[in-house]
């Protein structure tokens, strides 16, 4: 069905209602998976999504349904249900939808058309590509068991009672691999990722050749002794810790007391070399757009400055309860979910220092490559014990990789401990990080 008629068909039916308002989230995605085993194309998969989401609110009683594949007789019912669902909630102030208002729309760049011209047979011979790199880059890579690509064409439409009435459309591609690395017994897995807006911006030879390196760089892992030490932690490795601190700042955790943050703008929370930003607006960011899911405009928030909190992170509804200004900050996971506070961009800024010149500081120190169970770190506490593996470092060069260690302590101590930050700033997925060279981390081994 059309964009109009959907409106119509809901605002029909929601007109029997009197004194209501509602808001209209339509998305149509079209998802091409491929997947390469041993040089052949092992699947290829074309799947296409229209999903649609009504929130209504009348006296301040908010109602929630949703649909897959809209049709008017689906529809009547979709209305029936959200008033349904705001018949059974209380009334609350703070509910309201986001008022139409001419919208400046910036060019983030972030709709690929030449994915719709690309062949299909071109995009496999990339995917074969990268596993062909990452095979052909040493005899220890003994097998590739996964090679994918994914790609995404969103198209969002978001429409209110109040005037709202938004459109965006946006791509994103992921190439994807994991090698087995096998030498004089020992066996190692190597992992790596690209995603990004437009199909040129990654680099399938890049990323097989990086996944081989990884394997090979851990054959002969072992253990080290327990105690603490200096450590740079690699970019990828700080996203998965700043990716577990994020929620910190959502403005419903610190309200309801799910965040150590609560209360302490203007204190120090970090290392004073701690930049923390979350950016709506970068240009092919991968969170970037020119409104957020409520309609609000999105924007750039400077979360830790200095190592100073300076803000927190708002959806409408709790900008709304804290008396806060809104950042757009609302994202919905998926059409069976309610709008919700998310990051956008997520990252700290970069400092000047390279990753050797981090490594040369330490005279017998950790390289942390790697950190298993991050999804385990306490969202309130921070704290934290993960399973490690990296290089030993001694006189700033490559001793012998680490493996089969843990460390542990808390995402602030973590935070507060880096002397110096890296310039190799790198996004996965929204969250983006460079390495930090941290004082010293309790590492546990033999």
């Amino acid at each position: 069905m059309e964009k109009n008629k959907i409106i119509k068909a809901i605002s029909d039916r929601l007109s029997r209602t009197e004194g209501i308002d509602f808001e209209i989230f339509l998305s149509r995605k079209k998802v091409v998976s491929i997947g390469i085993k041993d040089g052949n194309l092992d699947y290829f998969r074309s799947s296409r999504e229209i999903g649609l989401a009504l929130r209504v609110l009348k006296q301040g009683r908010l109602g929630f349904a949703y649909l897959f594949g809209p049709t008017p007789g689906g529809l009547h019912g979709l209305a029936d249900r959200a008033i349904e669902s705001a018949r059974e909630n209380d009334a609350d102030p703070h509910s309201s939808f986001h008022a139409g208002a001419r919208l400046e729309v910036p060019n983030l760049e972030l709709f690929d058309p030449s994915l719709e011209t690309i062949r299909e047979n071109d995009k496999i011979a990339h995917v074969k590509e990268m596993e062909h790199s990452a095979l052909s880059s040493d005899r220890r890579i003994k097998k590739a068991r996964r090679a994918e690509y994914e790609e995404v064409t969103h198209h969002v439409s978001l429409t209110n009672s109040r005037g709202l009435d938004l459109e965006r459309e946006e791509t994103s591609c992921t190439m994807s691999i994991m090698v087995l690395a096998e030498d004089n017994g020992s066996s190692e897995m190597g992992w790596e990722l690209g995603n990004a807006r437009f199909y040129t911006d990654l680099d399938p030879i890049k990323i097989g050749l990086s996944a081989a390196k990884r394997g090979i760089q851990m054959l002969g892992g072992r253990q080290i002794s327990t105690g603490r030490c200096p450590a740079v932690l690699e970019n990828r490795v700080v996203t998965d810790m700043l990716g577990a601190w994020a929620s910190s700042f959502f403005g419903e955790n610190v309200y309801k007391g799910k965040s150590l943050l609560k209360g302490r703008i203007n204190e120090t929370v970090a290392s004073p070399m701690i930049q923390l930003i979350d950016d709506g607006l970068s240009v092919r960011g991968m969170g970037s757009a020119p409104f957020d899911d409520e309609g609000a405009p999105q924007a750039r928030t400077i979360l830790v400055k200095d190592g100073a909190l300076t803000s927190y992170l708002f959806d409408g509804y709790w900008s709304k309860k804290m008396g806060a200004e809104p950042t757009g900050n609302s994202f919905r996971p998926q059409i069976a979910s309610p709008p919700t506070t998310s990051v956008s961009n997520l990252f700290i800024g970069p400092g000047s220092s390279s990753p050797e010149q981090l490594l040369s500081k330490m005279d017998d120190g950790l390289f942390i490559t790697e950190v298993m169970g991050a999804h385990t770190i306490d969202p309130v506490s921070g704290e934290f014990s993960l399973g490690a593996s990296g290089m030993r470092i001694q006189q700033g060069k490559d001793a012998f990789p680490v493996k089969g260690v843990t460390i542990s302590g808390t995402i602030y101590d973590l935070f507060s401990a880096v002397e110096e930050v890296g310039d190799d700033l790198r996004f996965l997925g929204r969250i983006g990080a460079p390495s930090l060279f941290i004082k010293e981390i309790l590492v546990s081994g033999l």
